[in-house]
């Protein structure tokens, strides 16, 4: 398959794009690169890798999730109404499939392990069927599951009325780690394949015992299979890890191998300098998350440590987009206005920026490091824009057409986007599903459960100002392990 275009980034940031290119696949892999007598208005470079995403197609406010403080938000999650897994994924797939992005991390959230198999083969066939490499990161924890303390603690302070109802519907019994390993196995067994990777995944490390996190570490270390987590997401987890940690809740980790090569721990906001150069030393990364962090008020990941300290860092759209519309190349540009600026001896850089989308989120994803450039023998996965559209007002030869789409791009301006040689995107429109008539179905079958929905809604806010008054007074800061 041949694809011509008026200009090829084929390294953003790191080499000089290319003007009329024909790109041509052979297979799943870029075969070749050659002149282009017509380069159809289009601009070409390797498409975007969301490092950390829950893949939800149901936004959070069309149940009633407000954006607010992380810890009180969460758990509004528990009124989601049932939406067919696949459904739900692929929505959400199709969307960031839209607007470039060809590599998913999905960290899939649910606690249901009874469930989990089948969700996880569900979840699969929908990357498969809108086209998306997918990271299926399998839910693991087995403490603290209504927040940062014991859960019969938090469960005695809520209302005597919906103690029963918390009990019987949040509080699933946990399996053994040795029993979640196996699980993990299992779903490996299932569903990894060429675009598809099972990575350990610790919901947070505060949701997790000491032994399962060993298990964990050593799982990673065994199997070579990537880790990925929160980690300090908000200044409540920081005040809880030092409670518990006194001695360094980042060194602990390392300690017992949770934070290795193949860590990425998504958020990183309260981390501290001497903290980034632990994960530095071990070559982990973090997924930095803006909107998200915007939006559930956590804070601003301090780039510029990590970059002092050189540590790899991705990007992800977290299912939190600016404007609920999963936008990728919007979290792209907001992200490399947000961490530039000239004020600062560490500013994000055009070449760390793709680095992050490119490079870093694709290895996050898909524990693969031979990607980031348009070269032969690459990945062919390709991301193209609509340069005609993107420059519509511009006088030509005037500016550096990478600073357009840095200044402009969205889902709107997705001409195509290609990954392993197939376009799953075409004109704008996802190519193997009817991306809105599933739309349709997920938000109907929400809707079937409105009265569900509205019945859960008091027994949400009750539970809401029970969990603010419980961290108000320092319940999450009560001492040692």
């Amino acid at each position: 398959m041949d694809l011509d275009v008026k200009y090829l980034c084929e390294a953003p940031g790191r080499k000089e794009l290319r003007s009329d290119v024909k790109i041509r696949m052979a297979g799943d892999l870029i075969g070749a690169l050659v002149p282009s007598e017509h380069g159809n208005d289009l601009l070409a470079m390797p498409a975007l890798a969301d490092a950390h995403d829950h893949v939800r197609g149901l936004h959070h406010i069309g149940f009633g999730a407000k954006d607010q403080n992380f810890e009180l938000w969460r758990a509004a999650l528990y009124a989601q109404p049932p939406i067919d897994p696949y459904l739900n994924a692929a929505l959400a797939f199709g969307r960031l499939a839209q607007s470039g992005v060809g590599s998913v991390m999905h960290v899939y959230s649910s606690i249901r392990v009874d469930r989990l198999l089948d969700d996880a083969e569900a979840i699969a066939r929908a990357a498969r069927d809108v086209g998306v490499r997918l990271g299926f990161v399998v839910p693991l924890r087995d403490t603290q599951t209504l927040g940062y303390g014991s859960d019969e603690e938090l469960l005695a302070l809520h209302d005597s009325q919906d103690r029963k109802f918390v009990k019987e519907t949040w509080l699933y019994p946990f399996p053994s780690p040795q029993a979640y390993m196996d699980l993990v196995r299992e779903v490996a067994h299932r569903i990894e394949g060429p675009l598809v990777t099972v990575q350990l995944g610790p919901n947070s490390p505060q949701a997790c015992s000491e032994a399962l996190l060993e298990a964990i570490a050593e799982a990673s270390s065994r199997d070579n299979r990537r880790i990925t987590t929160h980690l300090l997401e908000t200044s409540i987890q920081r005040k809880w890890a030092d409670a518990k940690y006194p001695r360094g809740f980042i060194e602990h980790l390392c300690d017992i191998g949770v934070i290795c090569e193949r860590f990425t721990g998504a958020h990183g906001v309260w981390l501290r300098p001497n903290e980034v150069a632990l994960l530095a030393e071990r070559r982990a990364q973090i997924a930095v998350n803006a909107s998200s962090n915007f939006r559930l008020r956590s804070g601003v990941a301090p780039v510029a440590s990590y970059i002092r300290a050189g540590m790899p860092f991705s990007f992800g759209v977290d299912s939190f987009g600016f404007d609920d519309d999963d936008d990728a190349l919007r979290e792209m540009r907001m992200t490399n206005w947000m961490f530039s600026p000239h004020d600062t001896d560490a500013p994000l850089t055009t070449k760390m920026l793709f680095e992050g989308w490119h490079r870093n989120g694709f290895l996050a994803v898909n524990g693969r490091s031979d990607y980031g450039e348009v070269a032969p023998g690459a990945p062919a996965d390709l991301l193209v824009l609509d340069f005609a559209k993107l420059s519509y007002d511009l006088i030509e030869d005037v500016i550096d057409p990478l600073e357009v789409v840095l200044t402009r791009a969205s889902a709107r301006h997705v001409k195509s986007l290609y990954v392993a040689g197939r376009e799953i995107v075409h004109d704008g429109r996802v190519t193997g599903i009817d991306l809105p008539a599933v739309e349709r179905e997920v938000i109907a079958q929400a809707r079937a459960n409105a009265t569900r929905v509205k019945s859960l809604k008091p027994v949400m806010e009750r539970s809401q100002a029970t969990l603010a008054r419980f961290y108000a007074a320092g319940g999450h800061m009560a001492g040692p392990r």
